[in-house]
């Protein structure tokens, strides 16, 4: 397992070695750097790592140089090599060093990753393996009598619920695969999670105890139960209509709304909610079941819901289980890209920078974010879409004068990380600070750790970068969490955009915000700004900036020689 191992990585390219670092350090159990060969042989004496990956050409000492030491301490050693040189000497001279692995540049995170893992070889466990083997040997001669003592009680555990010492999934799976039914029923108790932190684990687990012997007596011989994980249960039901089933549903409800659980001279209200599925479909039926309890769940406590895969729920979800695994390829990869989309100085009729926008690159299509930031932030990996963002835009914007802009999450501001990587950043691209605006949506200012995050905002700030407000005015304006912070532009959401042109209450409300921006001394730029009608209602309203389809598509490269563009469609 990659999580386990002790990983040397050696690379005199100060780029690169951050850029794989920061990769390979979420994936092994410790990470060490080193800056040439020299460098790489002290840490390699110093922590004895269980594989080695580095460079070639490098200073003071090169890879090939540094493998040789190191073989020489070490025969057993993985060691990967990281190189574009692909001389035959080199070739020849490294397979005489022993070298387990060869990874060409520029690197493919994928590639590497499958290649480290193929070469790891856990020697400190075959040793042991090898020192434990005669204690093994008499294990084993009496681990059939041991087998025969216990098997019977090992296969009622396998298949019985611990606790309720019911039939579990693993009876469940197999009495399915052998037998006909027409509904499956998941039962899952409403809040128990709450009741757990309230009371502790014991008393939840006589809770459980209590319920499923009454749950028992709803069996029959075509009605049958499971205990499944956590505190589920599952009913399978043959010879059954829908309508029937409906009906017992609300029967569980109706019996569990008069009855209570006491334990502990407490008493208890018991609620479900129930997902049910039909055998009709060859897949997966549990899986079926947990969205149609999913669907149950989002009404609330004590409702049903019957699985169908016309439901815009089942196909919203199905759809992101894709997503999750594209985006992680396309993060690993290192396909996410910089589109950038022009602003516009009202005043001046003059582009003076450029939103930087995430797009994805998968089977050659460019992919939007619409797609990828939701999986992303499941995934916990919107914060390598934002380091990916900074590098690639900073990489653009190091030959120009523009200022520009790019969009900052919540998580972003929890890990901490930002304040030093734009400073680091910045320097190594001779970028000014003040050149770059931190976009952030507005309800983060408005979470629940609401004061860490403004401490966070106002040091970017402080460090010169500028702050901008995204998407004011929606789902949770607070103004008076806004004056806390320092920011120097509000992004007008494209609610009140859209159709300034033919709504007045958008124009009195737009008209409010420049006011209130103007009072507060801060710049409002107007975005989705798609008409010659729409642009001119936003200037007369005060905006400073605007930004939309009427002035330019988002696009991969800054060639907008423009101040405005003709019209064009939203």
């Amino acid at each position: 397992m990659l999580s386990d191992i002790r990983l040397l990585y050696v690379e005199d390219d100060a780029d690169i070695a951050e850029e794989i670092a920061y990769f390979l350090k979420r994936k092994v159990k410790e990470l060490v750097v080193a800056e040439d060969g020299e460098a790489g042989l002290s840490l390699f004496k110093e922590v004895h790592p269980d594989i080695v990956v580095t460079d070639i050409q490098m200073p003071k000492m090169n890879g090939l140089s540094m493998i040789e030491k190191i073989r020489e301490l070490d025969s057993q050693v993985p060691i990967i090599i990281t190189s574009a040189y692909n001389d035959t000497n080199f070739l020849t001279r490294s397979i005489d060093l022993s070298v387990d692995g060869y990874i060409t540049k520029p690197i493919n995170l994928k590639k590497m990753l499958e290649t480290i893992e193929k070469s790891y070889k856990p020697q400190e466990l075959l040793h042991k393996l090898e020192n434990k083997n005669e204690e093994l040997v008499k294990i084993n001669e009496n681990l059939d009598a041991i087998v025969h003592e216990k098997t019977k009680d090992l296969e009622f555990l396998y298949r019985h619920d611990k606790l309720t010492m019911l039939e579990n999934k693993v009876a469940l799976q197999e009495i399915m695969d052998y037998n006909s039914f027409e509904y499956l029923v998941l039962l899952d108790i409403a809040n128990f999670s709450y009741l757990n932190k309230q009371y502790g684990k014991t008393f939840g687990d006589e809770v459980l105890l209590k319920i499923s012997k009454l749950l028992t007596t709803h069996t029959m011989s075509n009605i049958k139960l499971y205990k499944i994980e956590s505190d589920r249960f599952v009913f399978l039901v043959k010879n059954i209509d829908e309508i029937t089933v409906e009906e017992f549903c609300r029967q569980i409800h109706s019996f569990f709304d008069n009855k209570k659980i006491t334990v502990e001279n407490i008493d208890i209200g018991i609620a479900f909610n129930i997902g049910v599925a039909s055998f009709d479909s060859k897949e997966d039926i549990l899986v079926h079941a947990e969205y149609a309890l999913d669907i149950a769940k989002e009404l609330g406590a004590r409702f049903y819901s019957f699985y169908a895969e016309s439901n815009l729920f089942v196909q919203k979800n199905k759809n992101l289980i894709k997503w999750l695994n594209i985006t992680k390829e396309m993060i690993e990869e290192g396909n996410i890209i910089p589109y950038f989309q022009p602003i516009l100085d009202v005043e001046t009729n003059k582009i003076v920078k450029f939103e930087v926008l995430a797009r994805g690159l998968y089977n050659d299509e460019i992919i939007t974010p619409l797609h990828f930031i939701e999986p992303a932030t499941k995934l916990g990996l919107i914060s390598s879409v934002t380091r990916i963002m900074i590098q690639k835009s900073f990489q653009i914007f190091k030959e120009n004068d523009f200022e520009f802009s790019i969009n900052i999450s919540e998580r972003d501001l929890h890990e901490g990380y930002l304040c030093d990587y734009l400073l680091e950043r910045t320097a190594v691209y001779g970028i000014k600070p003040s050149r770059l605006t931190l976009e952030i949506l507005e309800n983060v200012t408005v979470d629940t750790k609401h004061k860490d995050i403004v401490t966070k905002i106002n040091k970017l700030k402080a460090l010169g970068f500028k702050i901008a407000i995204d998407d004011f005015g929606t789902e949770n304006a607070n103004f008076s969490r806004l004056m806390d912070i320092d920011f120097d532009y509000i992004k007008l959401d494209a609610v009140f955009i859209k159709n300034l042109d033919t709504n007045e209450k958008q124009q009195l409300i737009v008209k409010s915000i420049v006011e209130l921006a103007k009072v507060l001394g801060v710049k409002t730029v107007a975005e989705y700004v798609c008409s010659e009608s729409i642009y001119k209602i936003v200037k007369e309203c005060g905006v400073d900036m605007v930004q939309g389809y009427y002035l330019g598509k988002p696009k991969e490269t800054l060639d907008y020689n423009i101040a405005v563009c003709e019209e064009k469609k939203c």
